[in-house]
């Protein structure tokens, strides 16, 4: 591939950590359990360099966890963490701004945020005058959001 993405290197990386022997039953085993951040530039399985965003993903047959880039999430498992990753940029650099609908649903599932924080994000999630008390909780669910945010490298 011309964009340093090697979509074959990855099926053989995934393939080699999983129990199926096809790709297509090997792609049904591995799930996304959680993003970070590398405080230096990493190695994607598929051998692209360089990420900074990591996409911790766990086999739920082997159990064996790895991390990959998130246009390898994309491709391989169909999940849009590109998206995630904007959100989170959008709150870092303006905590008064609301993390994305599929964010939301990211860390509302991982228990980040819980049930009452994700409905209220969903109900003002594309309102830009808020309340004081509006705007104070949008930030307090940003705050959780950007804490949970795994940060490999800082000592």
């Amino acid at each position: 591939m011309s964009d340093g993405y090697n979509f074959q290197q990855l099926k053989i990386e995934i393939l080699a950590r999983s129990r199926a022997t096809d790709w297509e039953t090997a792609k049904a085993e591995w799930k996304l359990v959680g993003i970070g951040e590398a405080e230096e530039c990493e190695t994607c399985l598929c051998g692209h360099f360089p990420i900074i965003e990591l996409c911790t993903i766990a086999n739920q047959v082997t159990g064996e966890t790895t991390d990959v880039g998130n246009v390898c999430v994309k491709r391989f498992l169909g999940f849009r963490s590109d998206l995630i990753f904007a959100s989170i940029k959008r709150i870092r650099t303006d905590p008064d701004k609301s993390i994305g609908a599929e964010a939301a649903v990211f860390f509302h599932e991982r228990g980040i945020i819980n049930a009452w924080e994700y409905k209220f994000q969903q109900s003002n999630h594309r309102k830009r005058n808020l309340t004081a008390k509006q705007l104070a909780t949008r930030r307090k669910i940003n705050q959780k959001v950007l804490a949970s945010i795994a940060r490999r490298g800082i000592v």
